[in-house]
């Protein structure tokens, strides 16, 4: 194969028809009509000197040659699609761009409102995707550019580049009028109480709560495990129990819960912004990230 009789219009028609199995999709996604993309799989086919896709049932399947060559080529595009990106100017008043950040319920909760209205103001026809915070499948998300940034505690991912977002601590909360609300919150009285419990992984009733008590050789009865920060509040406000969250989640809610401090120490948290080394120069991201930093830093 010799790359110099094809061009990078056939690579891209390669990546989309292998990403779709299909004439007619990948023709949409380059906005070329379907003769044209039959036209370039011909000549892929003989550049290559494969098949490429073939025919199983009613539809196409990519053979083994060409399912080999799919990650190299998303990444050597990808790659050229960084280098361009690097010699281009960025105004930020005339993007059309669509920016997206993966991160946990509770970043995107006192984060979204703050950069939706920063980004609405210097940016008005860029798009913002909130995206849900997946551990096992995040660092393929910023890889094929599918997010630009994560917003995630305690995810070592040595290929990404990371930097320190914002520092939180816990407290706890409870309903208005509750009989914890004044006087002296101990450490008997606390343990004392039910308690509502944040499981992101789903159905855990340990956190670190728990072991910070039985550190001092105390135990509280958790009787509720919630799957997001989210539902916590209106929970703690319609009853009895209590529940440990990140200070700035509970001073969102500060008008239907009291936030009170934890009798007892609790190692707080970082927020890491992490992304892929590939965008390090790129003038849109530097500036959507520099946004989104500088919003952290100040929450």
């Amino acid at each position: 194969m010799d790359i110099k009789q094809g061009d990078i219009g056939l690579l891209l028609a390669l990546d989309a028809l292998l990403e779709h199995e299909s004439v007619s999709r990948a023709a949409d996604q380059l906005g070329i009509s379907q003769p044209a993309m039959s036209a370039q799989l011909k000549r892929l086919r003989s550049l290559f000197n494969d098949p490429l896709l073939t025919p199983s049932g009613r539809r196409l399947v990519a053979t083994s040659r060409a399912r080999a060559l799919q990650q190299d080529l998303r990444r050597h595009l990808q790659n050229l699609d960084a280098l361009v990106r690097e010699n281009e100017t960025f105004d930020p008043a005339v993007t059309r761009k669509t920016f997206r950040m993966i991160a946990t319920d509770y970043v995107h909760l006192i984060l979204a409102a703050r950069l939706e209205d920063r980004i609405g103001a210097v940016a008005p026809d860029a798009r913002l995707a909130f995206l849900p915070f997946e551990p096992r499948s995040m660092w393929e998300s910023l890889e094929a550019d599918a997010a630009d940034l994560a917003l995630v505690t305690g995810m070592d991912l040595p290929d990404a580049i990371s930097r320190p977002a914002m520092t939180e601590t816990f407290c706890v909360i409870m309903r208005r009028g509750h009989l914890l609300e004044d006087g002296e919150l101990t450490c008997a009285a606390f343990c004392a109480q039910r308690h509502i419990l944040i499981s992101p992984e789903g159905g855990g009733f340990v956190g670190a709560t728990d072991r910070a008590l039985a550190g001092l050789g105390m135990k509280r009865h958790v009787a509720v495990s919630l799957p997001s920060f989210l539902l916590a509040p209106g929970l703690v406000a319609a009853s009895d129990a209590l529940c440990v969250v990140p200070r700035r989640l509970a001073v969102l809610y500060r008008d239907s819960v009291v936030c009170r401090n934890l009798p007892f120490d609790v190692s707080g948290f970082d927020v890491n912004m992490l992304w892929h080394p590939r965008r390090q120069n790129d003038p849109a991201h530097i500036w959507f990230r520099g946004e989104a930093a500088r919003l952290a830093r100040a929450i």
